[in-house]
């Protein structure tokens, strides 16, 4: 499980995405078959629509391919309680993602702030770098004595019958 901020944002921002998706494919094939209350101020044209001729033109692909997911209307009163949920679910994660966003370092700092932080971050880096390199010269040089320790050791051990060797050297 993450645990760092932006991990926990970006996993919240993809569940925002999944919620997003979900509500509009629950929205637009559950919604109820009945026409739209009117809305103030909202014109409605006065042309009356002929549904019985025939469509001018060629048909396009939309008009001809079965919808994957056909519609499946629910009645008013529970189309609209799921999509009240829906939207407080959506107000929930976005306020969830909000919480993470003031948790990220630096969020209260103006920019000159933050590239201030950032290069005295730079500095601490490029210090335990110069640490880190010295240290691994110091470590090729122990290991350098410590073969010429054991060499030199090996050299000094005489090899015998005695000890198990029969050949000297």
């Amino acid at each position: 499980m993450p645990t760092d901020v932006v991990s926990l944002l970006q996993t919240e921002v993809d569940q925002l995405m999944i919620q997003h998706f979900s509500t509009y494919s629950y929205l637009s094939q559950r919604h109820p078959l009945q026409p739209p209350r009117e809305i103030p101020g909202l014109r409605f044209t006065s042309q009356k629509i002929d549904l019985a001729a025939p469509p001018k033109g060629l048909p396009g692909e939309e008009d001809t391919t079965k919808a994957p997911y056909p519609l499946q209307p629910q009645d008013p009163r529970t189309f609209e309680e799921a999509q009240n949920e829906l939207a407080e679910d959506l107000i929930l994660k976005t306020q969830q993602i909000q919480q993470l966003i003031a948790k990220l370092p630096g969020i209260d700092q103006d920019e000159s702030q933050q590239a201030e932080d950032i290069k005295t971050l730079i500095a601490e880096v490029d210090e335990m770098e110069k640490a880190r390199r010295a240290k691994r010269r110091e470590m090729h040089q122990l290991v350098k004595r410590l073969d010429a320790v054991v060499g030199g050791m090996s050299k000094s051990i005489n090899y015998s019958p005695v000890n198990g060797h029969t050949n000297g050297g």
